[in-house]
Parts: structure tokens; sequence; C-alpha cells
């Protein structure tokens, strides 16, 4: 619901409904949205009725009654920075501006899109719309262009595809209600996606590898979730595997009308859909479907029956795979499964247990533990070329562990409470311990372990004398780890392996040293693949990532060793970075660099100088000096992807709390300027995304006019790994990101800007 007079949405205001209001206070309302008429449903926000409730008390003392004919009058609003579409506020938001000098031809037309969504009201110089609607409203012209210049076109065929929807759906005059209300209907009920096929249907999906949706699959869709799926609505690979449909229909891609097309649509493909499906005749089953419940191919599937013959040999052996399948993927209770594939409970369950412990004695072996791959097969296969050319020497084997955790619920056996409450994560879980490729290759997994057992007493377990491991491993090979495992290092070490882990603060100290936090970001440029690795497991089998039943426990480990082995027979490993090459050169050249900025910083105490610095706005271009970085550049200088990740959500903070990108430029009194090129120190202060009241101060010296990162002499942070100068910071790098490369763009914004409204907030004046 928007305000009749300022446009905001009162869903979380406080609101009044105009014709409850006293006639004085109504028609001064009239007349200030003149020439629009006011309806029985409109409704109006406390600050603009307080603002008409001061208007008429004003006239009253002047004894004047310039309302009485209910003329156009002076347009005063409660609320002034309001998007004039969606009727959000653009105080701490990006607003963009309607009515531009020299507008080009696709802003005219944008104008005009706007001006249809708000007619009868006149568009003013004052008025605005944030960012997302200016978007979207870009892509609605860019759109019809398009399809202006597709029917110009002689040859073009009659039969053209169904076009976007407007997501913005307009606000319309009582005129024209009854002619916008033939060709759209409101389903309380269901929800759609955006009619378009660039992009995802998945909110901040960046992949542009997108697919198309089987009917089938839509059916499907459409009545587990109620959720529509129009045709030309794509999914990438990764969303499509991830069976995470329940996020869409709260989701910013959810739509509660649908046009005329759609529904008949909907009707297309329900009627010729067989609610019902024959999970016993596989070769009928739809192939998106098929992988929609089972998460793997057919040819997966067909090849996992080859490979274990027993299965197929097995009365009803290939339904009893696929349940199995379907329950690790899905994570349903067996009554529901049942039902789906119309087999008793008792008889699936008979079912799935046969078949779960063929998988654990004939396919596990093969796939899984140190018997199945030697060390040579491991070093000649699984190694990447950036841990080789860091802990590496050609002839050792490199490893990442770490433990994992599986939920379960709590117990009435209070001797198995105690053993699995973790007072690390507060709540019941169990331990299961991997040992990893630097690929993702999962060499081996052991457990489950307690919760009150750390991950160096599980490593000790491991490797003590005479262990299958200690015999596996040889001397010089590598052992990448976290600082859980601290108290085993003295033990590897003196097994003959190499442990390396990211270093500790010394005490008393606040801040890692420059040697410290660079070898802490070579072991971290190599320890991610065992978290994604555990990613892995909980994205592609629910039954892993929610808590376990206490009866289904004597079965867990078993399931997650055939989920370990299923991952390393049909997943996919990971490859070499495109950048691998160049990034070894940066951290082999910057290795044993001095942070001199950190120290001079730490010198002069800049932290507590603001008088040195002046703040401006970078939203304005008043940077010129500041090196242009293509997204190539920003990877080589945070050397990877996971800090630039991370930056768009600290520039989304950051806006938020400063109404703009705010740095400080240094007036130039503390850096030595008598140098053939100018250099420009700047410093941003972003805050801790942990902590509200804690923020950090990053300062980058740049040389001014210089492109590309060597334009960025020297930088540092004031966190806890902020004078590395191997990579950077995720600190460092939102203000490198944004300075350098996003705001030059034209759709960056704050991610998951939707979820700022769902608080009751107090009203903006």
């Amino acid at each position: 619901m928007l305000c009749v007079n300022c446009n905001i949405c009162v869903n979380t205001l406080r609101r009044y409904q105009v014709i409850t209001l006293d006639s004085r206070v109504a028609g001064v309302l009239c007349s200030w949205v003149y020439p629009r008429v006011v309806l029985e449903e409109d409704i109006v926000c406390e600050a603009c009725r307080d603002l008409a409730i001061f208007s008429v008390n004003e006239n009253f003392q002047q004894d004047l009654s310039g309302n009485a004919d209910q003329q156009a009058g002076p347009s005063h609003r409660g609320h002034t920075n309001v998007c004039l579409l969606c009727g959000l506020s653009t105080l701490r938001r990006r607003g963009d501006k309607i009515l531009r000098s020299n507008p080009s031809e696709l802003q005219l037309c944008m104008i005009a899109i706007i001006e249809s969504r708000v007619q009868p009201r006149k568009i003013t110089h004052n008025d605005f719309v944030c960012h997302p609607c200016w978007l979207r409203v870009q892509r609605e012209a860019r759109r019809r262009a398009t399809a202006d210049d597709f029917r110009s076109q002689p040859s073009a065929s009659p039969q053209q595809e169904e076009p976007e929807v407007l997501e913005q759906q307009p606000q319309v005059s009582q005129s024209e209600e009854a002619t916008h209300s033939v060709n759209e209907v409101t389903l309380p009920d269901y929800r759609r996606a955006a009619n378009t096929n660039h992009h995802c249907v998945f909110p901040n999906c960046g992949s542009r590898i997108l697919r198309s949706i089987s009917e089938k699959l839509r059916a499907i869709i459409l009545s587990t979730h109620n959720y529509y799926l129009p045709q030309q609505a794509r999914v990438c690979d990764d969303h499509l595997m991830g069976n995470t449909w329940d996020t869409l229909f709260h989701s910013q891609n959810s739509y509660a009308t649908f046009t005329v097309q759609q529904i008949q649509h909907v009707f297309s493909f329900v009627n010729a859909f067989n609610a019902s499906i024959d999970f016993e005749n596989v070769d009928e089953m739809d192939d998106r479907v098929f992988q929609y419940w089972i998460g793997r191919t057919k040819e997966s599937f067909n090849l996992l029956l080859d490979e274990v013959p027993q299965i197929r040999n097995l009365h009803r052996g290939s339904l009893g795979l696929l349940v199995f399948l379907l329950k690790l993927r899905t994570g349903d209770s067996d009554e529901r499964i049942a039902m789906l594939v119309n087999v008793p409970r008792r008889t699936l369950e008979v079912l799935m247990d046969k078949v779960r412990e063929i998988l654990f004695q004939d396919f596990v072996p093969n796939n899984l533990g140190i018997n199945h791959m030697s060390r040579d097969e491991l070093i000649n296969n699984h190694t990447l070329l950036i841990p080789n050319g860091l802990y590496g020497n050609g002839t050792n084997t490199i490893v990442i562990c770490d433990g994992t955790y599986i939920y379960v619920n709590k117990s009435s056996n209070y001797s198995f409470q105690k053993q699995t409450y973790s007072l690390h994560k507060y709540r019941n879980l169990l331990k299961p311990f991997l040992i990893v490729a630097c690929d993702g290759y999962i060499l081996d997994c052991f457990g489950p372990y307690k919760a009150t057992t750390s991950d160096a007493d599980i490593m000790n377990q491991l490797f003590c004398d005479g262990s299958a491991l200690r015999e596996y491993f040889e001397c010089d090979d590598v052992f990448i780890l976290d600082r859980g495992f601290r108290d085993s290092i003295s033990l590897l070490e003196g097994c003959g392996f190499r442990a390396f882990m990211p270093e500790s603060l010394s005490e008393g100290e606040h801040q890692l040293t420059t040697a410290q936090a660079n070898k802490s970001r070579c072991v971290t440029i190599c320890r991610w693949v065992v978290e994604a690795v555990n990613g892995h497991f909980k994205r592609d089998f629910k039954l892993l990532r929610q808590e376990y039943f206490h009866q289904s426990l004597p079965h867990m480990m078993q399931n997650f060793q055939i989920a370990a082995a299923l991952l390393n027979r049909f997943g996919v490993r990971f490859e070499n970075n495109i950048y691998c090459s160049e990034i070894l050169e940066i951290i082999q050249e910057r290795m044993d660099l001095e942070n001199n900025l950190a120290n001079m910083v730490e010198s002069l105490n800049m932290n507590r100088r603001s008088s040195n610095f002046e703040n401006i706005c970078a939203d304005e271009n008043n940077l010129p000096f500041f090196p242009t970085l293509e997204y190539r550049d920003l990877v080589l200088f945070a050397l990877g992807t996971y800090q630039l990740r991370q930056a768009r959500s600290y520039y989304g903070e950051h806006v938020r709390s400063q109404g703009g990108y705010r740095i400080e430029v240094n007036r130039g009194e503390a850096i030595n300027q008598n140098e053939p090129n100018p250099k420009t120190l700047i410093r941003g202060k972003i805050k801790s995304r942990h902590i509200s009241r804690k923020q950090y101060y990053v300062y980058l010296l740049i040389e001014n006019n210089i492109p590309g990162r060597t334009g960025i002499i020297e930088y540092c942070c004031s966190c806890l790994v902020g004078r590395r100068t191997i990579g950077c910071c995720a600190h460092t790098m939102t203000l490198v990101w944004y300075l350098g490369w996003a705001r030059h763009q034209e759709n960056i914004s704050a991610p998951a800007g939707f979820l700022d409204e769902i608080f009751v907030q107090e009203d903006e004046q």
C-alpha cells in the first residue's frame, strides 16, 4: 500500500483511510493530489495527515478558505525521499533522478514508462526512483526498443516469443482499472517468476549458462511449491541440482500477477502432466524430473547399476536404489517416500536397507578410502598448480583435513546428550572427519566422533603408532589444516610430515605481522577446497543438512560415506584457476615485502587523526586520478574471488549507514610529495560484519593517473590480517572494488535490499 500523497510504502508505517479523516483534512489532501481522484480505499501516511491538519489549522487562523474549490495546490509531502514507483524510502539507498537534462532516447522511453505507471500524477524535477526500479524500467525500455526493431523487419516470423512481463505493476486510475484487470489477474496463494531468459530464476545468480525448464518440472514446482515458472524462465545447473525451489516463493523474483497467456500456459501443461510418477520405469521418466528427484542423471544412475550388479540382481533392486538416492537427496520421511512410489512403508525400508548394505560393501571401497587409490595416483591426478607451487616438490602429496557436522536431535539419554552437545555450535551434533585432495577429491572420511572431540584429538588418534594413515603417507607430505589442529602439529612433524595452518595472534597483539598475515593467506588460498566439499554434502544431500532422528543414527555414517563415494564417482573436480600462474608469480614477488604504509599509519597514529583528511562522497566523479580496473585486475589484486564476493555486502552496509559511499582523502601533510609522480592517500571506514560498534580503517596509497593495478602502490587495514601484502582483506577490497570498478557500472546495488523493509520501522520525517 502506498500513501496517496507522498507515495511512500506504508506497510510498516502508521496509516489512515482518507475517507475516515475530517472533511477539511480530506479536502486539503484532495487538493494536493489533484488531478488524481481520491477513492475509498486510498491510504495516507501519518506524516502527510499531520501536514494536512497543520494546513487546516493555519488556514483557520488566517480565516482563509482556499480549499473550498479543491483546485491544485502546492504539493506538500510528509516524505520527500521516496521512490515514485515502489514507495520505498531513498534516504539510505541509491536513488536516480527521473527528469534529466539532455536525456537520451533510452531515457526518454524510460520517462514515458514511468509516466504511464504513475498517471494521472505529473512527474516533477524533485521526483526520484530507487536504483532497482530504475534498472527495471531500463530493462523494459530496452526490451521495447528491441521488440520494435524486430517488428519492423519484414522477414520477422508472425509467431514471436511471449514478451517479458513488467515486474513492477503500474498504478492505474479508476477509469483504466477495468481494462487492466482483463489482461492481468492477482492470485494471492500463487507466485510466479519473471518471464525472462536473461538470468536464472533464483535471485542474485550470476551464471550465464542457463537451461530451459521442461513442462513436467514446471508442473512439479507448481504442485509442490505453488510457484509458476513462465515459458521464458531459465535455470542454471547449480540451482537445478541444488533442490532449493522452496525458497523462490518468498524471494525477490516472486510476483502475484498473472497474464491471460500465462494462465493458459498453466492449463496446457497441467492437463498433459500425469501427477503420479512411475519410478519403476526410469526410461519413461522425463530427464529433468528424474534429476529433480534423484539428483543424478539417468546415465549416472544406469552406470551406478552396472558398477554394482548385486543391486540389479536384487528383486526390485533398481527401485530400491532409486528410492535410496531419493532419500539422500530430499531427506523426506520413509512414509512420504512410500506414498510417492506407491510401495508399503515396511517394504520400502527393507529394500533401502539392502541397497545401503550393498553400496557400502561393493561401491564405497572402490571410490573411497586410502586402499582404493595409491599415493602416486593422488600426486599425479589430484594436485592443483597453486598448492603445488607453494608447498609441493613434485613427489609429495598435499591433502587438506577438516571435520564437519551432522546435527542430531536432543536426547533423553543424558550421557549421549552431553557427548553430542557442542559448546562451539550450541547444538547437538556428530563429527565426521574428512581428508581431501587439492581438487576436492575425498581421499577418506572417518567417524562419527563426539561433539566434544577436537580436530587435534581426532588427528592424533588417526596418526597413532601403527595406523594405516601413518603408513600411507610418507616423509615430506603436506597437511593443510586450520587452527583447531594446533595441538597435533608436533605429532605430524614428528612423523616427518609438514603441517601448515593460519598463524595465531601473539600475546598482547591485536594484529598479525606482515609475515604472519602472508603465511596465513598462503594457507587459506589452498584450504578453501575442504570447506567447498563440506558445502557439497549439504547441497546435494538434504538428509545430511537437516537434524537426524535418533532411530536413523546407526546408518548415519554409512549414508555419509556413500554420499562421499557418489561425490567422488560422479561429482565435478575443482580445476586450476585461469589466473593461477599469475597468482603464483604475485605471491613469490610479494611474499617478503614489508607493509611500509601500515608502519607509517601506526607510527603517525593516523587512525586517531581526522584533521589531515577531507571527507568526500565517492558517488560523484571527483576522484578521476583513481585507476579504473577490470574484473581481472580485482581477482589478481585479491588473489581470489572470496574477497570480491564479500565486497558487495560491505558496500551495501557502508551505503546504508553513510547515505552514500563516503571516503576521506589526505590533504597532503603526512605524505612526502617531493617525488616525480604525485601520490594520494585515501582512507575509508568500513563497518565490521560481526560487531555493529566496530569499524576498520582502510588506507590506499595511489599514484595518480597510473592505470591498472600498478596505480595502487600500497594498502593496509586495521583488521586482523590487514597488514598482508599477498592479496588483501575484504575491507580493503571493498574500497578498491567500488572506486576502481563498481562505480563505473550501471547495475550495482546493495544485495538483498528487500530485507531492509522486513522490520517495523520508525516513521522517517
